[in-house]
């Protein structure tokens, strides 16, 4: 009697749970990553802008060569964005002296609204920072004229974020040079735009 069999396609196996789950799983992050893609390119966020609008100088010492100061300064960021408001995540603050880092100081994070203009006061403190002889002999003689030229280094990482969507982290770079303190509060202090880069 002959034995009737019945033909199998080897090639129509059916896909194991963990394979369909994995193209769900990656289907959704393209589908998530488009929707964040297709709302930056429709918001187009514009450049923050950045200046620092006072600064001053307390417990100035200049001893053998070491330094101790402490250099205030009030930094304002105005987030020009209707539609994105924006987190600071992290905020580090470098004064230089000639090309020396001279002082340190970090901001808590925060968020800024869309439209605003927040400003941050920052304290920066020398602590018997040894200089470089070159740079003693100049901040002497600028000590003496009555003023001194820094330059401001901030390193921040922010993230922006429109309606429930937010983005993933920018590192943002700026740069204020040059700075110029006074000695006396009786100058009046000039403002100082910025450089941004992210």
């Amino acid at each position: 009697m002959p034995i009737s069999r019945t033909s199998q396609n080897p090639t129509a196996k059916k896909r194991s749970p963990i394979t369909l789950c994995a193209i769900v799983c990656l289907a959704l992050i393209v589908i998530v990553g488009l929707a964040i893609l297709i709302t930056w390119l429709a918001i187009k966020p514009k450049k923050i802008q950045y200046s620092v609008d006072e600064g001053w100088i307390r417990d100035y010492n200049l001893t053998n060569g070491h330094l101790t100061s402490t250099f205030n300064f009030v930094l304002r960021t105005y987030n020009p964005n209707h539609k994105a408001s924006i987190y600071y995540d992290k905020m580090d603050v470098t004064v230089y002296y000639r090309g020396q880092n001279v002082a340190y100081d970090k901001v808590e994070p925060f968020h800024q609204p869309k439209q605003n203009v927040t400003r941050i006061m920052f304290q920066n403190t020398a602590k018997d920072v040894t200089l470089q002889s070159d740079s003693v002999k100049y901040l002497k003689n600028e000590r003496n004229g009555g003023q001194v030229d820094l330059d401001i280094k901030i390193k921040a990482k922010i993230r922006f974020k429109v309606g429930l969507l937010k983005t993933r982290h920018y590192k943002v770079k700026i740069l204020c040079s040059p700075v110029v303190v006074n000695f006396s509060d009786d100058k009046r202090f000039q403002k100082v735009d910025c450089d941004v880069d992210y």
